[in-house]
């Protein structure tokens, strides 16, 4: 049996050192715990583990499905429901983003349903005092700095073409991004909404 090419603990490794450089270079700062569960919610999307299971009739199943799956469960299912939505929100905006479908805010829209779901499964750990650590907090609170947290970890190289250039202007106008601002900047560009609501 041939041995797997990047072990757990290499995975884990990896992301954190790239969390670390990404954090740095955004000056973002996270409680230890909060920047554990990332580096290990990457390792574990790395390997294909945490993606939802497929629907019949689906090429996958629709986040939005899950999530009102999570709603209408309870306990430990509403939660491990809650989760999965939003692990998979945040993993998907920050690493492919620019393979979502272009117009109808999918990016809003899955920042919205990952923001809800760290809400939700943050009120019903700390209601309960099953969990004290904050982490789901701090997730739902400033989900658009992880997002591009992310972003940066998946970016291989620069923006050098035109193309490219053009889908980071399109994730700008979706989320608002500083650090999508930030590199349109580097390449001479001021990008400027004539609806600032668009950022919110």
């Amino acid at each position: 049996m041939r041995e797997r090419v990047i072990r757990d603990e290499t995975a884990a490794a990896f992301f954190h050192e790239q969390l670390l450089v990404a954090m740095q270079h955004q000056r973002v700062s996270a409680s230890a715990f909060t920047e554990c569960y990332v580096v290990n919610l990457l390792a574990t999307f790395a390997s294909g583990e945490a993606l939802p299971g497929r629907e019949p009739g689906f090429d996958e199943t629709p986040l939005a499905l899950v999530y009102a799956r999570a709603l209408d469960a309870s306990g430990w299912e509403r939660a491990q429901q809650l989760r999965a939505t939003a692990d998979t929100a945040l993993f998907v905006s920050g690493f492919f983003a620019d393979s979502l479908p272009r117009g109808g805010g999918s990016l809003r829209y899955y920042a919205t349903l990952g923001r809800q779901a760290y809400a939700r499964l943050a009120n019903a750990l700390e209601r309960d005092r099953k969990v004290a650590t904050g982490v789901f907090t701090e997730l739902a609170g400033r989900f658009r700095e992880f997002v591009d947290l992310l972003t940066e970890i998946s970016e291989k190289t620069m923006v050098t073409t035109p193309a490219s250039l053009v889908r980071l202007y399109e994730r700008w106008r979706e989320t608002g991004s500083p650090r999508a601002a930030a590199l349109l900047a580097q390449q001479g560009l001021t990008p400027a909404l004539a609806d600032e609501s668009v950022r919110h």
